[in-house]
């Protein structure tokens, strides 16, 4: 998805703790298709979950409350948001393309 070179920074957002994050991202390279090779971020707390409104109300009142809706946002280099996808069935992601397509409209 990323070209050789290019200047993209690539984040996972996860209400998990980090050693939790760490285990998941392990079991994800026992696969033998590669690694996770970017960084998980902890939000326990929901800050940045809550600050983009991805806090799934199907969870209220469940030990889960505070899980996500699955997002992908394009952000570009003023902070601005370029690009977003918010699904709200969590087996559903955008596809490669998309990002890819999203990452070259900024140039």
């Amino acid at each position: 998805m990323l070209k050789k070179g290019e200047n993209v920074k690539v984040y996972a957002i996860s209400v998990d703790p980090p050693e939790v994050s760490k285990d998941f991202a392990k079991k994800i390279a026992s696969d033998g298709k590669g690694e996770v090779n970017f960084p998980i971020l902890s939000d326990p707390e929901h800050r940045i979950i809550d600050a983009y409104g991805l806090r799934d109300p199907a969870y209220q009142g469940t030990k889960f409350y505070g899980i996500p809706h699955p997002a992908v946002y394009v952000i570009d280099k003023t902070g601005k948001v370029a690009w977003a996808k918010i699904e709200s069935n969590y087996r559903e992601r955008p596809i490669n393309q998309e990002i890819r397509g999203a990452l070259d409209a900024l140039k």
